[in-house]
């Protein structure tokens, strides 16, 4: 009898837990499938900056998350309470204009989904973000720059479409003033050239709010063809002394004058056909370039070029020979050449470093070529032993565009 009692109680408290577990499975269930969602705040459309919050009411007493999706990404934020749960929409995604859609869970189930929206914020103070270029022009009315402005509020928002945008810009007398409509973010407007050069100022205002100056360079267009003339001290050929040339002012089809430090390549080709290159850049419209004389009697034939725009007529001059002779000196054997004095136009001595060759024949093959430089109009070249053995040798001497020659000279 005592085991037949045990054996109903324990069937009885066995019975008792199933059914409480069963009772409470069944009530989780009902629960789950059960709990529904209403949305209690009425606003979708807010200002930035300002405070949202999203309120619900449930059915049932449950915790909730609310999962949100905006432009940079996606945030999860909980409530602490259960019927009723209040959602703050943090201070990062209220800040910034666009869609936000959210939805609502329980235990991963989605109970609640929509979408609210984010508008810029025209009551704060405006911010304009101006962006020019290209920074430099060319003068003519057929190249431009661009002048975009995007206003937005505080929060960095673009404002509305059809925020009216004033655009201004200054050219030496000229002061224009537009207003235009912003589409897409911005207003813009393309500014053309004058035909004058100069600085093009820039600034822009919206509402209030005024931009910073910005500056245009204006440059003058491609260069017309130009002249150009020299100016020397003399006329000889003393490889000495500089001559200069000089473009006339270089303008632009407009008048303008072109740029300073454009390149104006000077060429310029000798009697024999060689050509010679000196440049120079424009300063105040013009350019001048320097060449050294020739140091023989030449005729050069000048022209300068900016090259693939401008270029000028062609400019002839000549250079008179300026030595007429020199003496040569054989001594030491016929191991030792001085050469002069070499004598300029006026009968002095030429200006130090005037170039003297020597070419050294042995059995009409040339052996060497041997180059000095004059000091106080003197020239003086040495055989030396080791290089040089005895006998006939023949040898050409020339200066400044006079020539010698000497055959069957006996080294000893």
């Amino acid at each position: 009898m005592k085991i037949k009692a045990v054996y109903t109680i324990f069937l009885f408290v066995a019975l008792l837990i199933l059914y409480v577990l069963s009772a409470a499975f069944t009530n989780f269930l009902k629960t789950e499938e059960s709990v529904t969602a209403k949305l209690v705040t009425k606003e979708t459309v807010f200002k930035a900056g300002n405070e949202i919050q999203l309120t619900f009411e449930l059915n049932a007493q449950v915790f909730t998350e609310l999962l949100l999706h905006y432009s940079y990404g996606t945030v999860l934020i909980s409530s602490d309470l259960l019927d009723k749960p209040k959602f703050s929409i943090p201070e990062f995604i209220v800040n910034k204009k666009g869609m936000v859609s959210y939805t609502l869970f329980y235990e991963s189930k989605n109970i609640y989904q929509s979408q609210f929206f984010i508008e810029a914020n025209t009551t704060t103070p405006v911010q304009l973000e101006s962006y020019i270029g290209p920074p430099s022009i060319i003068a003519g009315g057929n190249d431009y720059t661009m002048h975009v402005v995007v206003p937005t509020d505080t929060y960095d928002n673009p404002l509305p479409d059809s925020t009216a945008v004033i655009l201004k810009h200054q050219f030496l007398d000229i002061v224009n003033e537009r207003q235009v409509s912003s589409k897409d973010m911005l207003g813009w407007e393309q500014i053309f050239s004058y035909e004058e050069s100069g600085q093009l100022l820039l600034s822009s205002q919206v509402k209030e709010t005024y931009s910073k100056e910005h500056a245009i360079k204006v440059f003058p267009a491609f260069p017309e063809d130009f002249t150009i003339s020299y100016m020397r001290k003399h006329r000889y050929a003393d490889g000495n002394q500089v001559i200069n040339f000089k473009t006339s002012i270089v303008n632009d089809q407009y008048g303008n004058s072109i740029s300073d430090g454009t390149m104006v390549n000077f060429i310029v080709k000798n009697s024999s056909g060689k050509l010679l290159h000196t440049q120079g850049t424009i300063i105040n419209g013009s350019a001048v370039a320097k060449m050294l004389h020739p140091d023989h009697e030449d005729t050069w034939e000048v022209k300068a070029y900016v090259y693939g725009m401008g270029e000028s007529d062609k400019l002839s001059l000549s250079f008179a020979k300026v030595l007429e002779d020199f003496d040569v000196n054989f001594g030491k054997g016929n191991r030792e050449i001085i050469v002069g004095p070499l004598k300029s136009f006026m009968g002095q001595l030429i200006p130090d470093g005037a170039m003297v060759k020597l070419d050294i024949y042995r059995g009409n093959k040339k052996i060497e070529t041997k180059s000095e430089s004059s000091s106080r109009g003197m020239v003086r070249f040495l055989l030396e032993e080791g290089f040089f053995g005895a006998g006939n040798y023949s040898f050409k001497i020339g200066s400044m565009g006079v020539h010698k020659e000497y055959d069957n000279i006996v080294i000893q």
